[in-house]
């Protein structure tokens, strides 16, 4: 039994390097075969959702397949994230925003910078643009990468040019 695990494990790094490469149809394949003798194996989930959900646009399957990761193994971040990322890019906005408190409230080792930025992302889509700003300043003070910090800073000029000069002097006087 340990020998079957060991491998379906194998099978999934397999996957996922093959996923890397561009080559997604292979990686469903073994993630499918991977699944249909463990079913709880939660990191297969998160990577056919992700397949599901960037390359095949079945977004339902996509938050399926997420859902199940989260529920199989609930200490794997990338299922959250990628969860968050479904959400928003649907527009389920009101949902991301719960999903986003509890996984910070409860996910040890949550991406803090990842999930500011995105509700940075949503505040912005709802013009809500003073807490978008603090929240892609939030996103960039526990960023570290040079890249994605730079990012943050184009992200709250953008939302600062979006602001009436009221909301501006809001913003510096607070």
């Amino acid at each position: 039994m340990e020998e079957n695990i060991s491998y379906y494990e194998n099978q999934f790094i397999r996957a996922d390097a093959l996923i890397s490469d561009g080559n997604v149809s292979e990686a469903k394949e073994i993630l499918e075969e991977i699944l249909g003798q463990y079913p709880d194996f939660g990191k297969a989930h998160n990577h056919l959702g992700w397949i599901y959900y960037t390359k095949l646009s079945n977004h339902e399957k996509g938050a399926y397949h997420y859902k199940l990761a989260m529920r199989f193994d609930p200490n794997y971040p990338a299922a959250y994230l990628n969860y968050t990322y479904l959400l928003v890019d649907l527009g389920r906005l009101e949902e991301a925003k719960e999903h986003i408190a509890e996984t910070l409230n409860t996910l040890e080792g949550a991406d803090k910078a990842s999930y500011h930025s995105e509700l940075g992302r949503i505040y912005e889509m709802e013009f809500n643009l003073i807490p978008a700003y603090e929240a892609y300043k939030k996103a960039a003070s526990y960023g570290f990468g040079a890249q994605f910090i730079e990012n943050m800073k184009m992200n709250m000029n953008r939302v600062k040019d979006k602001m009436t000069i009221f909301e501006k002097l809001k913003l510096k006087f607070t």
